[in-house]
């Protein structure tokens, strides 16, 4: 009887084994979740029949939209479901590729340019009169404090994103309990309509450990333990861990609710994985990386609609000329010379194609407008012409020995001056995985030029901070917003910083922007200042445009590298899906009317 029973056991286990073998057979095959040593654990999130789940290919380091170290099309995404703003970007119907700006009518009862004090006839002023009802998702009320803190932020902490129209600002004030916000600005500034965009609750971030710059990081966890929210959608789960952040139905929002009651972002793997989720309905969305060759094997997956989308990122490489070698504009173009922008922007794109990279110092690839500006790269020659020129020159050639076809590639030649080899201290942001990729990369060109190069990974506020400011970078690999107002870009990262007047006392503005420069290399042209100074007013921007082109590259201090893409795809278990939204909010500009069909 024994032997029975065994044998009736051994059947229900081959019969449980081969049941979950077909189970296995019918579904998708996500990529497996990668584990972190150092997050929290947390349980993963299950997606119901009314989740929305969107394919993507990582969460970022952090969620506050207003530092370069933060740009992603993630941080995108969550802060326009979330965080809230007086005015939301719209397609341009009259530009292709431009963007409107237009009231958000559940926050804001108005926001005009109003009447200055005629004693002040330069001065421009701006009310904005928010809703009574509107509220952070704890009870907080949505409130001029927010404007302010915001506001100080922007002109006060390195890394920020092209700053420039916020430090036009004299004054923020507060009326009638918070709800009316009075702004004074020191001129005109026809791009206002762009500031305080996502808005960030002041009354936690003013006194949560590590404030504006590390409060919102992934790895810390704040906005996952205390997911405040001013949006439609709070943030329940952000797992930096398996990559996946979970969004859910504000249900404190006091306008209209979201369609959805959740939304998840999750790593989608490999291309054949994405694929795979999207037939068998894992995924009904994605927006990730890659080229024409993804988004026709998406595209031909019944019913799926794709569409490559400019994301409102670019990434640069930035010479810190403050002091040293970079000093010298010899030296810069030398560097800038030796590297192959092409290699760097394929290296960035992560589509496994060869990509062209960006062209132009002030606008990006998908900015109306946009042509190639770039001089021609100059030949290597060329380029170590200019090195000797400034005292530099190259050890001699060692003598060839043994088979050329096996014997080791031939070592670098050291580029010294006066005994010191020429080195550069590459800094990247800590955690960013892309840019640290492309920085290695720009090193590994610049190493076989017989320069003593070296990548370091710091801290977002140190690198743009204390690091460039002290000189202890000399280059940083990083990203910078894509799709920003053309006259604030190039005010923000190009002008030269303002000088206190003879007998001035309160400099404290002075040297807030000495420590935190929003023109990463420390060089500026003079003679280009007051057409970047006009242009912020909305003189003749055209032409300040076309003007600085040729003198930025002659700085040399800036390498454009490449504007992220992606690709996005909706399947048809989704209605309401546009694949034709801003580049600031891409496919999420729409998520609150997202519907999963069954």
């Amino acid at each position: 009887m024994s032997g029975v029973r065994m044998r009736a056991g051994r059947r229900v286990v081959l019969v449980l084994m081969l049941a979950l073998g077909v189970l296995t057979a019918c579904t998708a095959n996500p990529p497996p979740p990668i584990e972190s040593t150092d997050s929290p654990k947390t349980t993963p999130a299950t997606p119901t029949k009314s989740t929305v789940v969107v394919a993507v290919d990582d969460i970022g380091i952090g969620f506050n939209p207003h530092l370069r170290s933060n740009q992603s099309p993630a941080t995108n995404a969550v802060a326009s479901m979330v965080f809230p703003s007086p005015f939301r970007p719209v397609p341009s119907p009259t530009v292709p590729g431009g963007t409107d700006w237009v009231p958000d009518a559940a926050l804001m009862v108005s926001a005009d340019v109003t009447p200055s004090d005629p004693a002040q006839p330069d001065q421009f002023t701006l009310t904005y009169k928010i809703q009574n009802q509107a509220s952070w998702s704890d009870g907080a009320p949505i409130a001029a404090e927010d404007f302010r803190y915001l506001w100080q932020q922007m002109i006060s902490q390195p890394g920020v994103v092209d700053p420039a129209g916020y430090r036009l600002i004299n004054d923020v004030k507060s009326s009638e309990g918070g709800k009316t916000v009075t702004v004074t600005m020191s001129q005109p500034y026809p791009a206002w309509r762009q500031l305080f965009s996502d808005l960030l609750p002041s009354h936690l971030l003013k006194d949560a450990p590590g404030g504006f710059q590390r409060a919102l990081a992934v790895e810390r966890g704040l906005i996952d333990q205390n997911p405040i929210s001013g949006g439609q959608f709070r943030v329940k789960q952000a797992d930096a861990g398996r990559e996946e952040i979970l969004l859910e139905r504000n249900d404190r929002y006091w306008g209209t609710p979201a369609v959805p009651d959740q939304i998840l972002l999750r790593r989608g793997g490999t291309p054949a994985q994405l694929a795979e989720s999207l037939r068998a309905g894992d995924a009904q969305m994605a927006l990730v990386h890659g080229g024409v060759a993804t988004q026709a094997q998406l595209a031909a997956i019944p019913q799926v609609r794709t569409a490559i989308m400019p994301q409102a990122r670019e990434m640069q490489m930035v010479l810190n000329g403050r002091s040293g070698d970079l000093a010298d504009p010899r030296v810069r173009h030398a560097v800038l010379g030796l590297l192959d922008p092409a290699l760097l922007a394929s290296v960035g794109a992560e589509t496994g194609a060869w990509v062209d990279p960006v062209r132009a110092q002030i606008l990006a690839s998908s900015d109306p407008g946009y042509a190639p500006t770039a001089p021609p790269r100059p030949s290597p020659d060329q380029a170590f012409g200019l090195l000797a020129d400034a005292g530099f020159g190259r050890a001699p050639e060692s003598p060839a020995s043994g088979n050329p076809t096996t014997s080791p590639a031939p070592q670098p030649r050291p580029v010294a001056k006066n005994g010191r080899t020429l080195t550069i201290r590459i800094g990247a942001v800590d955690k960013d995985q892309t840019t640290l990729a492309v920085a290695n990369t720009a090193a590994d060109q610049l190493r076989s030029a017989g320069i003593d190069a070296s990548v370091r990974s710091l801290p977002a506020d140190e690198l743009y901070g204390k690091d460039l400011a002290d000189g202890t970078v000399d280059a940083v690999v990083g990203w910078e917003r894509a799709g920003e107002d053309p006259a604030t870009i190039l005010s923000s990262r190009y002008g030269c910083p303002p000088v206190a007047a003879p007998g001035q006392e309160d400099t404290s503005q002075f040297d807030a922007i000495r420590k935190a420069p929003s023109n990463v290399s420390g060089i500026c042209d003079p003679s280009l200042q007051p057409q970047i100074d006009a242009a912020l007013r909305g003189v003749d921007v055209p032409k300040a445009i076309g003007d600085a082109e040729p003198k930025l590259w002659d700085l040399a201090t800036v390498l454009p590298i490449v504007q992220d893409t992606g690709v996005a795809a909706a399947s048809s278990r989704m209605d309401g899906v546009s694949l034709s939204g801003s580049i600031q909010v891409g496919i999420f500009g729409g998520a609150s009317t997202w519907r999963r069909l069954s």
